[in-house]
């Protein structure tokens, strides 16, 4: 994807190279500040693999890539400083934690520049910091929210809401798709946010004896074939896999269709959020109190459901054992998903409003 210059000065810039599904809930600063300020440029910096993400975009001017595999990563940073100075933007959003970004935010030449606290942008002059702490009763979202609150008013999670946009050809794309599936997202770059293969081959089982009438997909990324492959194969019925045969967008204009999506800790539960699909977030190591769960917006309107093992019944004291998941579980027995239940996924399935009971 080319990057798109800006012809306007000012506006808003957003840095934010974290993974796919940080950039997904970075969009709902987008719209909320879009929605006050239409006139105003806006522009993103993104790591490679995220810039599909605003293919198309309606308002978003500048879509900024920045690779940072090898150490030419600083050469690519420093052209893309020089480019994100000539914008002069009114404001720029860090939400980025680390030295890159506020190097970056540093040299922006940004009338009003915000960070998170823990970040080295925290204390350097002219930067407006605010704090990030994981379990404050905050989703990721909120606390986004909170560096543009002057400017477009206080958090309201019905509103401020992340949101993407697929075009014609990312719909035209999705519809080769059944609509109205079950969509199953059993992916995740970390090992202790999957529930175990054989639990999804048997909620697939489960969820396709329920609702006969409406096809079950397995989705996900290319890298994920393998695994959505070898799932498929242990159902009784066998679902279709979507592994890689839609772009980012395409993606999102499919879960748009869909009846529900399920999916692990990862993009793909953001993803369904900022497409209004009626979602089932699947946590293991992990938990939604760290903020990253399904949206505000979706538990309010019942459209959206966490569902996690209860570690005081379990007799679980490990979980949660991280903030991003790690590559394997740490006591080795992986209580947190392999006792996570088929039936509780099914309870969730069942109570979001898109699927009563």
């Amino acid at each position: 994807m080319k990057t798109v210059e800006m012809d306007k000065k000012g506006g808003l810039f957003l840095l934010q190279p974290a993974f796919l599904g940080d950039v997904v809930l970075s969009t709902a600063l987008l719209e909320s500040w879009h929605r006050v300020f239409p006139e105003d440029p806006i522009g993103v910096v993104v790591r490679r693999g995220a810039e599909g993400l605003f293919e198309g975009h309606p308002f978003v001017e500048r879509v900024v890539v920045w690779d940072r595999k090898g150490w030419k990563k600083y050469p690519r940073l420093l052209s893309i400083a020089r480019g994100v100075h000539s914008v002069q933007a009114e404001q720029l959003v860090n939400l980025h934690r680390y030295g890159s970004m506020a190097w970056l935010s540093r040299w922006s030449g940004a009338q009003r520049r915000t960070a998170f606290e823990g970040s080295p942008a925290k204390g350097q002059r002219g930067v407006v910091s605010f704090p990030h702490l994981l379990g404050d009763g905050r989703h990721e979202t909120e606390r986004n929210h909170s560096h543009i609150q002057d400017a477009v008013g206080s958090f309201d999670p019905d509103l401020d809401c992340p949101k993407l946009h697929p075009q014609l050809q990312h719909r035209e794309a999705a519809s080769a798709w059944p609509s109205g599936a079950i969509l199953l997202a059993p992916g995740s770059v970390w090992e202790t946010k999957r529930w175990p293969s054989q639990h999804w081959s048997s909620l697939a089982d489960v969820l396709t004896q329920r609702w006969p009438g409406r096809p079950v997909v397995l989705i996900g990324g290319g890298a994920d074939r393998e695994r959505l492959v070898a799932i498929a194969d242990r159902c009784l019925r066998r679902p279709l896999v979507c592994a890689g045969d839609l772009s980012l967008l395409g993606t999102a204009a499919f879960m748009a269709t869909a009846h529900v999506v399920v999916s692990n800790d990862s993009a793909p539960l953001h993803i369904a959020g900022a497409m209004r699909c009626s979602v089932v977030g699947v946590f293991c190591s992990t938990t939604p109190s760290f903020g990253f769960g399904v949206l505000p917006s979706a538990l309010h309107g019942g459209w959206g459901l966490n569902t996690e093992l209860n570690v005081e019944s379990a007799g679980l004291d490990c979980k949660p054992c991280g903030v991003h998941g790690l590559k394997q579980c740490p006591k080795g027995h992986f209580r947190c998903g392999e006792s996570l239940t088929v039936n509780q996924v099914v309870e969730a399935v069942e109570q979001v409003n898109s699927l009563p009971s």
